[in-house]
Formats: C-alpha cells, structure tokens, sequence
C-alpha cells in the first residue's frame, strides 16, 4: 500500500524568524525565572526588597557573561571555527564570575551580635519556656557567602553557557537545515522547468510533422489543425508553468490532441476508446504529463493498412489518480526499452522529482500490446 504524499511550504524567512522568536522567548523565560527566585523561597516577605535587589545584583554576572557568548564568543569564535579562542573567553568569563560573587555579598555583620531581644521574657531555670512572639522580631543579619558558593557560581556560569551555546547550535542547525531544503526546492523547480522546455519543442515537432503530412492530402483539414495547434499553444505557454493544474483542463488538452491526430487518419480505420471520471474540476496533476505516453501510442500504435486500437482511461480512488493507455505494437521487434525515448525518460525524472517514491509506472509488452500503467497521489 502507497502512503498519501502531501506537499507543503512555507517562505524560509518566516521560519527564520520563528525560530529565532523561539530562542530569544527561551531565553526571556530564563530570566523572569531568575528574577523571580527571592519571592519563589520567601526572602521578599521576610527581608523585604533589600535582599531582592541584592540578589538581584548577584545575577549580573551571569547576564554578562550571556550576553557576551550569546552576541560575541559564540558566533565570532565557536561558529567560525576559532576554538582555542572561544575556550579561553569561556574560562576567563567563568573565572570573571568566581571573583564577582565577593564584589557582590552582602557585609559581614559585626563582631558583636546584638542582644537577643527578648532576653527579659525568658523563663527562671525549671520552667517551661512559653511561646515567643516571633511576629515582629528581627531577621537574623546576613551572612557572606560561604567560599564553596564561589564554586558554585562558577559551575551556573559553565552551565548557562552551555545552555546558551546549545540553543544556538540547535537553531543555527535548523536555519541550515531550512536554507538547504529551499535550495533543493530551487534546484528541484529548476529542473522541472527544464524538463517540461523539453516537453513543448518535442511535441510541436511531432505534431508539425503530422500536419505537413496532412497539408498534402486535405489542405481544409490542416488549416483546422492548425487552429487546433493554437489552441494547444495557448495552453502549454499559460498553463505549463504551473506546477499542477486541474485535471479538467488537462483533459481537455489530450482531447484536441486526438482531434488533431484524428484528421490525419481515416475514422473507419481508428478507434480510440476514452474513460474519465465525473469529478475533474477539483482534482489537479502536474501539468502536460500524460501527453509523452499518448504521443507514443499514436506513433507505435497505428498501423495505416490495418484497424488500430488506442485505448486512454482515467480513473481516481482514495486520492490516487490511475492513467492507463493501451495500444497494439506494431513494430514487433521494439521492446519497451527502445520505445521510451527522450519524452518517457522526461518523464520518469518529472516523477521522481515530484513524487519521489510515492508513485508507480509500469511500462509492460506482450503480445504485441503495449500497456502503460502510471499512479499518482492527487489533492
């Protein structure tokens, strides 16, 4: 069973600036987070603003040693490749930090402590000492960090940038990633272009050969012909560079082709057996793809001495498109090999190009009947 293939894209700039929005929002985040720890674990309701904006202060360090990696260290020395450089930066920043948490402690108290307050409400020995009231006592003085905080302020200072280098590999990462798919997609719209130039000379020359042909037996039956080339023209230069079109309008097109390829012939010595499906205005297919197989069909498949032939079905089931034509061979000794040509070739890289794998051509002889069999996912 072949899987549905749905395609879709989106402007490269656009997810660029996704992508940064979602590295900087991560990074806002960080922060209110930091910003938000002396009323995370009480200090505010008990010291008050005093001891915020000192903990504040002590986020400092760390805010300058992001925004040195973020905007210097990272992208003028790691991501251009000056390793030994950015290892440098990142200890003297982490050294920066471990000097920066004395610059920043609160004073150490005085060597005597104050009276404890409530010395007068003590109990004599043998009692039981009643509840104190701690609602208005004082809060203890703070104290200066201890030296294994140093320690510790230097490991947040590796971690934060860590953090911040990761973040910004992960999206350097994903714009390449964005700016090679678009590539690919340029190369691939390129290559289509050109396959389908390769379309319009090859189907002008056969079909300018058929009318030459004709001018000598019918000359009212040509100039109708070449009304119908125009019409064709119109729909090669308008529609061909579309990347789909509807089916209805593709069909149409195969439709003047048989008429074109009718005049050539007698009615009563041709019979060409058509089957489409009732919804055609809502289903679109990669514009002039089907018409390499018919013009094949009429250049192996029609024998002037003899009754032919040609057979063109269309039908469409669970999103899938199958074209199907059938024609006699006959030049027996032609093997599918020799009859694919510059057009079939086309048209298996248009395939592959648009598809990948999510389609199926068979290309079968047998008893001198040539049968080609081409699935293709629709939307």
């Amino acid at each position: 069973m072949i899987n549905t293939f749905t395609s879709k894209s989106s402007s490269p700039t656009g997810k660029s600036q996704r992508l940064h929005l979602f590295e900087y929002t991560l990074y806002a985040l960080v922060l209110v987070v930091a910003l938000g720890i002396p009323f995370f674990i009480g200090s505010f309701a008990y010291y008050g603003w005093k001891i915020v904006f000192e903990k504040w202060m002590r986020l400092l360090p760390y805010v300058f040693v992001f925004l040195a990696n973020n905007f210097l260290m990272a992208p003028k020395m790691l991501f251009r490749e000056k390793y030994l450089y950015y290892i440098l930066t990142c200890i003297l920043s982490v050294v920066a930090v471990f000097v920066s948490v004395f610059l920043f402690a609160p004073p150490a108290p005085p060597g005597d402590m104050p009276p404890f307050p409530f010395k007068d409400m003590l109990p004599p020995p043998g009692k039981m000492l009643p509840p104190l009231p701690f609602e208005g006592m004082p809060p203890p003085p703070l104290m200066p960090p201890p030296l294994y905080f140093n320690f510790g302020a230097a490991i947040i200072a590796i971690l934060l940038i860590g953090f911040n280098t990761g973040v910004k590999f992960f999206v350097r990462w994903s714009e390449d990633k964005i700016s090679q798919t678009e590539r690919e997609r340029q190369h691939l719209h390129t290559e289509l272009a050109f396959l389908k130039q390769q379309i319009s000379p090859h189907f002008f020359m056969n079909t300018l050969n058929n009318i030459h042909a004709l001018v000598d037996i019918n000359t009212e039956k040509a100039k109708n012909a070449i009304i119908k080339l125009s019409h064709m023209m119109r729909y090669l230069l308008y529609e061909s560079d579309a990347q789909r079109v509807l089916l209805k309008k593709e069909i149409n097109f195969i439709e003047s082709y048989i008429e074109l390829m009718r005049l050539r012939y007698d009615e009563d010595n041709l019979t060409i057996e058509t089957e489409y499906p009732e919804n055609t205005e809502t289903i679109y297919v990669p514009s002039s793809l089907f018409l390499t197989f018919i013009e094949n069909a009429f250049k192996h498949g029609i024998n002037t001495n003899d009754h032919s032939l040609i057979t063109i079905r269309f039908s469409v089931d669970n999103g899938w498109l199958t074209f199907r034509i059938v024609n006699r061979l006959w030049n027996i000794t032609a093997r599918p090999s020799e009859t694919t040509g510059i057009g079939l070739e086309n048209v298996r890289k248009r395939l592959e190009l648009t598809y990948r794998e999510y389609y199926s051509l068979d290309i079968n002889s047998y008893d001198q009947i040539f049968d080609v069999i081409l699935i293709i996912p629709v939307s």
